[in-house]
């Protein structure tokens, strides 16, 4: 029970936090548009509307688990909701893949607009970022179909179907490595495994006056953050995956062990940490989001008067998005 009530204020703690701090990051990019206006930042403002959502639907489904609403359904229609869609956590499993996808869309953005700015230009459009921005979501609850299909109700008990078959449970196991974290790992590593040696490439082949252009201090910025967001999914993800595949070739049981139960436990919220790790990402490492946040506390509480025409030192321009400060030196 005190590894039950741990687990609840571990829970509670995460979904506030999403919520807080995925609701300043929506803020402030909605309120600082015109800074924001690159299509990398309108994949950042997307990836904190996944998240926020996630923060407020991970935060219902853990006050609903504390309730008595689990504990006796019948076989009605409001029965199959509870278990299908809430005990399930379909909605849960649906955003969380949608975040990680919509972190490939931006992986793969950076990427084509690095390695090959000329295309990005001619090819890469807004309405086909929303396309991308729609797809996540396709994606994330096209997957958690899954939950749907696999809970079902036995004595009034909502659970998991053991009843199928081993090659259905293999089968199962493939496709939760594939899409939850080996197709994820390669088109996120990938990426930004060839944005660096692209960017190291033309330092090497560039004057010092070229490589200032080239590797400028906003653009290096912008790249450090996105991978450093890449790199807390692997942090987030990789221990449920690995143990995972420890419980499928029998190195240890799903069943017997109560230590496997609380690993499971402490990596799933490893898993939710994902959600509200980004927005702390951005405030102490994007130094264009910190710049607006500054701006906007400031004209809030009127701490400073800004005077037209002065920026902060070493500071990125208030009215234009780093991104886009940087297209012309990708294209070099």
């Amino acid at each position: 029970m005190a590894s039950e009530g741990l687990a609840f204020a571990f829970n509670m703690i995460m979904a506030c936090f999403a919520i807080c701090g995925n609701g300043l990051v929506i803020f402030v990019m909605t309120v600082r548009r015109k800074q924001f206006s690159s299509f990398t930042n309108r994949l950042i403002r997307h990836q904190s509307i996944i998240d926020f959502v996630s923060g407020l639907v991970f935060l219902a489904v853990t006050v609903i688990r504390q309730t008595s609403l689990l504990d006796n359904l019948e076989g009605n229609f409001s029965g199959w909701i509870l278990c299908r869609l809430v005990r399930s956590s379909f909605f849960v499993w649906g955003l969380s893949v949608a975040s990680m996808y919509n972190l490939v869309v931006i992986s793969l953005e950076r990427f084509l607009a690095t390695c090959y700015p000329v295309k990005h230009r001619n090819y890469c459009s807004l309405f086909k970022i929303k396309v991308s921005m729609c797809a996540a979501w396709v994606i994330g609850f096209a997957y958690a179909i899954r939950f749907i299909i696999l809970y079902k109700i036995t004595d009034n008990k909502c659970g998991f179907d053991y009843s199928i078959s081993p090659t259905a449970r293999i089968v199962l196991f493939i496709l939760i490595m594939l899409v939850e974290y080996i197709i994820p790992v390669i088109l996120i590593s990938f990426p930004y495994g060839r944005i660096l040696l692209v960017l190291r490439h033309k330092l090497d082949n560039a004057n010092a006056n070229q490589q200032n252009g080239i590797l400028s201090k906003a653009k290096r910025n912008v790249i450090i953050t996105l991978l450093i967001a890449g790199f807390m999914f692997f942090i987030c993800w990789t221990p449920m995956q690995t143990l995972r595949v420890f419980i499928t070739i029998g190195a240890v049981s799903s069943s017997s062990s109560s230590l496997v139960t609380l690993l499971g436990q402490a990596f799933m919220g490893l898993i939710m940490c994902n959600m509200c790790v980004n927005p702390v990402v951005y405030c102490f490492k994007y130094e264009h989001f910190r710049t607006q946040l500054k701006q906007l506390v400031k004209k809030r509480f009127r701490h400073n008067r800004v005077h037209p025409g002065v920026e902060s030192t070493g500071a990125p321009s208030l009215a234009i998005d780093p991104i886009q400060q940087t297209a012309t030196a990708q294209a070099l």
